[in-house]
């Protein structure tokens, strides 16, 4: 077997405020092929390295960062990609230095700390030793690609918790759940009407393939939408039970849960099991008609307000597991 060249894309403001903040430049020198080290400050930036990258053709490309940091990179990656079909799709690498790492922990890389997990896979690369691969299809949300979009009730979220610059992960989650938690019970007692932080609700017709049709129509009052192509959608929920059940579709999990049936449903939905008030289904391509402007999330990043969003499953990407 061939020596394989791999090649490193960091985030240098991943991990910020952590204890895994600027390992990029140590998890470059384990893992990457002398001068095939990116680390982007801005998109455009990212672009150019991406470009370059599909120039050099490496087997391996390792993203050392967050969700958000391999959203970004991943975009780019297969964007060229798609302008040049003739240039392979590197295997993907994951090494998990963000403060939340949903898709490194769904494919089970984060049972070693970050530069633990490099020096493992460093030394199969360099000893030829066969490497473990999970495939993978992202969606493909107009242009751009990623494993979880939402609107709704995931933006109300992510819109509280991104409130704190200078504290993020698993702990601000659980103190965001723990103050929307309170504004409701405070609203019971009180006798005041709910202020919806999390369950706000966004008006959209959602447009299925032939056969996949909502039971009932129109369908346009959300307290949330997803769509995945990952099971895990944070802190061990699996939201998204059927998301790789089927090659080439991804699932769509639509629903006008209040906040109380949220909370009732909380176990089942945490064990991905099937909710009453929810419409589920798997599917290849669908697109989002939304009523006025409105921001979605793709991997935890906040996109620009729109009025459609159009779905597909993207191409097959090998992503090493170990």
């Amino acid at each position: 077997m061939r020596e394989k060249k791999v090649a490193v894309v960091t985030n240098p403001k991943a991990g910020k405020n952590t204890p895994r903040a600027g390992l990029g430049r140590v998890i470059s020198s384990i893992l990457a092929t002398p001068r095939w080290t990116y680390n982007p400050e801005t998109l455009s930036a990212l672009e150019g390295a991406a470009k370059q990258l599909s120039r050099d053709r490496p087997d391996i490309l390792v993203i050392a960062g967050g969700d958000g940091t391999v959203h970004q990179t991943l975009s780019k990656v297969l964007l060229e990609h798609e302008r040049s079909p003739a240039t392979p799709i590197p295997q993907i690498l994951i090494i998990p230095i963000g403060t939340m790492n949903n898709l490194a922990t769904t494919l089970g890389l984060t049972k070693h700390p970050a530069v633990k997990l490099a020096e493992l896979l460093a030394a199969k690369i360099r000893e030829k030793r066969p490497l473990d691969v999970t495939p993978l299809n992202p969606l493909k949300i107009n242009d751009e690609f990623g494993f979880l979009y939402g609107a709704g009730l995931p933006v109300n979220f992510l819109q509280k918790y991104y409130e704190d610059r200078k504290r993020r992960g698993p702990k601000r989650a659980i103190k965001v759940i723990l103050a929307m938690l309170g504004n409701e019970i405070l609203s019971l007692l009180t006798f005041r009407k709910s202020k919806q932080i999390l369950t706000r609700p966004v008006h959209a017709t959602i447009a299925l393939p032939e056969g996949n049709d909502p039971p009932v129509a129109p369908f346009t009052t959300h307290t949330g939408i997803l769509c995945a192509s990952v099971d895990d959608i944070g802190l061990g929920c699996r939201a998204m039970p059927q998301a790789r059940s089927q090659p080439g579709c991804f699932m769509l999990r639509s629903t006008h849960l209040s906040f109380w049936g949220l909370v009732a449903s909380l176990g089942p939905l945490w064990a991905g099991l099937p909710l009453p008030a929810t419409f589920d289904a798997v599917v290849p391509h669908l697109t989002i008609d939304y009523q006025e402007p409105t921001v979605a999330t793709v991997d935890g990043d906040m996109k620009t307000p729109r009025t459609c969003d159009v779905i597909n499953c993207g191409p097959p990407v090998s992503f090493i597991t170990g």
